[in-house]
């Protein structure tokens, strides 16, 4: 055969796996299948994806844990994209082919390019589920932990009200945390930080009617920056429902925001009412000492309430003791009124110290009010 220069060649339309090539390497040249250079150029490449899932150190955090799988997972579907035109099918064949015989070329490389867009596909929907998974994870788990540690001293995140009472009426409960909170400014231009206090915590309570909506209870992380008495003078006589208090708080709630006034849920409550409870309804309430600290404190047995201790006061007394006015304004510390009359004598009501404990006051101080409000 004449030899030709490379110049006078023709361009070749296609080339085949059979198709043999000729290499120029160090040692002479030599010949080679289109198809094995083909492999020995993509197997590196799938080595390379393969090999570079992030390594995840000890003191990682959760955070820095999901920006290593995103940044992983952003990378190898970058180069999934960026995959060899021989990797995935690009254009289906003009020329004629027998698709049910194995041995018609044109049939087994549609076939090799068809396998190989099915397993990049795949791999793609692979990475896209453990990452998403791993999202929901990450996203769980902080939900737990700010769950678990908010009446150690941990606070919770912020919230869009409307957003947290989205998740609240859906009743995903495992979307958000005890001690989150949403920060309202009343009509007044007074800001509160409401903190949820627990969920569901009243679910079937009540006389008539009963509470059978979803809710969670809210109160603020310190008392309002108004201090209120019980009575001008020092006596306990008829307790809770006979005293200033309901009147107090209902002042309180006027000066809400329409949006947060809409939310408000009015329920069946019992009221320690100095020797014997009864049933009334509230949408603003002082906690019942049960409710706070979990135990009766100076009050009787007649102390009211849902008779269980919030979550968020559970194990601890960050959520517990209190200044006055948002961020602590007003008041750096500052004891607070719960709902219950004095069981040891005619004149106090009982309230949480700023030192930290429970005890109770004469009627006629002045105190701060941290009241709890049902949300549904």
């Amino acid at each position: 055969m004449a030899q030709r220069k490379f110049s006078d060649l023709t361009t070749a339309a296609q080339i085949n796996k059979n198709d043999v090539l000729a290499l120029e390497q160090a040692d002479g040249t030599k010949q080679a299948l289109f198809e094995q250079i083909c492999a020995s150029v993509f197997t590196p490449e799938v080595v390379e994806q393969t090999a570079e899932f992030p390594e995840i150190l000890p003191d990682d955090t959760l955070p820095i844990i999901a920006g290593k799988v995103k940044k992983w997972q952003q990378d190898v579907l970058k180069k999934i994209e960026n995959l060899p035109k021989a990797a995935a099918i690009q254009s289906f064949p003009t020329n004629e082919f027998d698709p049910e015989d194995p041995e018609d070329e044109t049939t087994k490389q549609l076939h090799d390019e068809v396998i190989s867009a099915l397993l990049a596909y795949t791999m793609n929907q692979k990475i896209l589920k453990a990452v998403s998974d791993h999202g929901e994870l990450v996203a769980d788990y902080e939900i737990l932990k700010r769950e678990q540690m908010a009446s150690y001293g941990y606070y919770g995140v912020e919230w869009n009200i409307d957003d947290l009472m989205t998740l609240v009426k859906a009743e995903k409960w495992d979307k958000f945390a005890v001690g989150d909170y949403f920060i309202e400014t009343n009509t007044a231009g007074e800001k509160i930080l409401f903190e949820v206090t627990g969920k569901n915590s009243y679910l079937h309570c009540g006389d008539n009617p009963e509470l059978t909506k979803p809710h969670i209870v809210i109160s603020p992380r310190d008392c309002l920056e108004t201090y209120y008495k019980y009575n001008s003078s020092n006596t306990n006589a008829g307790g809770y429902a006979a005293s200033l208090m309901p009147a107090n708080l209902e002042t309180e709630a006027k000066k809400f925001t329409t949006k947060l006034q809409g939310y408000m849920t009015q329920i069946r409550r019992l009221e320690n009412n100095k020797g014997t409870w009864a049933w009334a309804s509230r949408r603003i309430f002082l906690p019942g000492n049960p409710e706070l600290v979990g135990f009766h404190g100076f009050a009787d047995m007649w102390d009211g309430g849902a008779f269980n201790q919030f979550p968020l006061f559970v194990g601890g007394n960050a959520h517990l003791l209190k200044g006055a006015g948002f961020n602590k304004k007003k008041a750096a510390r500052m004891w607070f009124w719960t709902a219950d009359p004095s069981a040891a004598n005619t004149t106090n009501f009982c309230r949480f110290n700023l030192y930290g404990y429970s005890d109770a006051a004469y009627a006629s101080y002045d105190g701060g009010v941290a009241p709890l409000i049902v949300l549904s």
